[in-house]
């Protein structure tokens, strides 16, 4: 997941066919639930291969949205720089957390907290069938688990 979500924090769209694609998985196998992140321990930090505060927030919203569970690694919500490393080239991922925050990375903090939020009143986000709505010029999509259900609409990009 972490490289297509890449994809999704460039343009929403391009999701389409992962979230078809997992929550069938989903769907098809009562075995089969995967756990999607962007950064990890021992992979690399997504704020640092694109140093954007933008592409940070359209990453949340990608995996965030994500069918399945999600992993959020300490700092993605606020934008955690790599740190050093020495012989263990993984160490700078394990670098300090932020705690005193500047403005861009609290109003990306709400973004997150926001997200999630919605995630969790929502369970049909991660766990719920999820239906494409043909649309010209967006992408909508819509889940839906037991009684819970949602339609998620992105114009942007």
């Amino acid at each position: 997941m972490q490289k297509k979500i890449d994809k999704g924090a460039t343009c929403f769209s391009q999701m389409a066919s992962t979230y078809q694609d997992y929550s069938d998985s989903i769907g098809q196998s009562p075995d089969f639930n995967p756990v999607s992140y962007i950064s990890s321990h021992d992979t690399e930090l997504f704020f640092s291969r694109f140093s954007s505060f933008e592409m940070q927030r359209n990453a949340a919203n990608a995996l965030l949205l994500t069918p399945g569970a999600i992993q959020v690694y300490y700092g993605d919500e606020v934008a955690r720089e790599i740190g050093p490393y020495a012989d263990d080239f993984h160490q700078g991922t394990r670098s300090d957390m932020i705690w005193a925050l500047d403005e861009p990375r609290e109003k990306l903090l709400e973004h997150w907290q926001t997200l999630g939020q919605f995630r969790q009143r929502h369970p049909a986000i991660g766990a719920g069938q999820h239906q494409e709505i043909p649309q010209e010029k967006h992408y909508v999509f819509s889940r839906t688990f037991d009684r819970d259900k949602v339609v998620v609409a992105f114009v942007g990009k």
